[in-house]
């Protein structure tokens, strides 16, 4: 039997990865590189993206020991990553391999043969690594997703080239659906109707979610926001209720997964971020509410599937953009699954869209950096006080800046802004890193 449209999105975009998803893709790229050009390393060539070139340099890889940067990225993947395990590229690297990866860093960089560079005019996700050796010239391409390998070239053979298909245009195709499908009302229906025994990659990306964040509540990772929250809840100096206990959890993810924990997240559209956002928040809420699992786990569908459905709605920035989705998009998403869990329906779960965008529109992606976890947590907060307002019948209004009365055009007006507005942002950041002279 074919399943489901919804459950192949969800499948389709709900991915393991380890560690921050623009460290795997330069390791993914440069592993796969290495497949093709064996032999001595001579050089080793990066170009890529603005918010690719960025958004690698700040936040820690996994099995790196705190390290982070795109040189040490590529490096590991090249000297110990499996491109066979896609987005957990790196989930088996040793000291050993962390030790020659450095010494491969340090080597090519004083010889000037190792090189990072922005690339104008390519996708918001593009990157390009070009290895030499003394036998073999390989080059790889990924674009519009984190693994989305498009182009292999060894020794001036064309191995691979499928540049011109656009994912998210594909799997809809591909499916004979269009955007249609992607409605608040029809994900609410599918939610309160699906047979939970199709739902298997949900529990799985609950219990990468359930792990991730113990790791961050547990341990002095990132900027610690979640753990940090947490201790202060036990102390009495915040409150500790719902609100604060959905946060602490979800933020603390956040925290380990760019404090460089070696647990693996499920992504969503691309952003292991927007993923443990979308299954936390409804799992925590779930939890604190004593709520039966069935209903736990039809939460986390819908907050998945509603994080989807917005980023879709960013055409080719639907997995990475200028605007920060950890902030702005997933909190929508992972409030409007606590309002499922509260017997929330389509009309509340649109209002609480509006008011989270119309909120934090104007928020840029600066990379990926551990205060990400920050950001989350304020989007996250604003959210859930959004969906009390819902509750009450409280929204934005279509005089309020960019909203309108459907989320559905609202989060097209915010497409409309990145693409017309926000296109250079990610030059504007690479430019004052290097000024400042933080390219890693």
């Amino acid at each position: 039997m074919e399943k489901n449209i919804y459950v192949q999105l969800l499948e389709k975009e709900l991915i393991p990865a380890c560690g921050c998803t623009e460290p795997m893709a330069f390791a993914l790229a440069a592993a796969l590189a290495r497949k093709h050009a064996p032999g001595e390393i001579k050089e080793i060539h990066i170009k890529g993206s603005g918010l690719m070139m960025t958004g690698v340099q700040a936040v820690l890889i996994p099995n790196s020991h705190g390290k982070h940067g795109g040189y040490l990225s590529a490096a590991m993947g090249i000297v110990g990553g499996n491109a066979d395990l896609d987005m957990e590229v790196l989930t088996k690297i040793t000291d050993k391999d962390l030790e020659e990866a450095e010494a491969l860093v340090k080597r090519l960089l004083d010889a000037g043969k190792f090189t990072q560079e922005l690339e104008l005019n390519v996708p918001s996700i593009y990157l390009s690594i070009n290895l030499i050796t003394d036998q073999h010239n390989a080059t790889v391409v990924l674009q519009n997703e984190h693994n989305g390998i498009c182009f292999i070239e060894a020794d001036g053979k064309v191995l691979l080239d499928t540049r011109d298909i656009n994912p998210v245009t594909e799997t809809l195709k591909k499916n004979n659906v269009d955007n249609s499908i992607l409605t608040i009302p029809k994900i609410v229906e599918f939610c309160d109707t699906v047979d939970l025994a199709e739902l298997d990659h949900i529990r799985y990306a609950m219990k990468l979610t359930q792990d991730i964040c113990q790791d961050g509540i547990d341990n002095p990772l990132g900027m610690q926001c979640g753990r940090t929250l947490l201790q202060n809840m036990e102390k009495g100096l915040v409150a500790k209720d719902e609100y604060n206990y959905t946060i602490a959890w979800t933020i603390a993810g956040l925290d380990a997964r760019m404090g460089g924990t070696s647990f693996s997240a499920m992504s969503n559209t691309g952003s292991g971020n927007q993923g443990i956002i979308c299954s936390m928040a409804p799992m925590a809420a779930g939890k604190w509410r004593n709520e039966p699992e069935e209903k736990i786990i039809r939460a986390v569908t819908l907050s998945n599937l509603m994080n989807i459905y917005l980023d879709y709605r960013s055409h080719e920035y639907a997995h990475l953009s200028p605007e920060c989705y950890c902030g702005a998009v997933a909190p929508a998403a992972a409030a409007c699954g606590v309002a499922y869990l509260r017997g929330n329906k389509a009309d509340a779960i649109n209002k609480i869209v509006r008011a989270r965008l119309v909120n934090y529109v104007r928020m840029i992606c600066d990379a990926a950096i551990p205060s990400c976890a920050i950001r989350a947590y304020t989007g996250l907060f604003a959210t859930l006080h959004a969906m009390l307002l819902a509750e009450q019948g409280i929204s934005t209004g279509p005089t309020e800046g960019i909203v309108h009365e459907s989320a559905d055009v609202t989060i097209d007006n915010i497409y409309r802004l990145q693409k017309e507005t926000m296109n250079h942002t990610d030059e504007f950041v690479w430019k004052i890193k290097t000024e400042q002279k933080t390219i890693c």
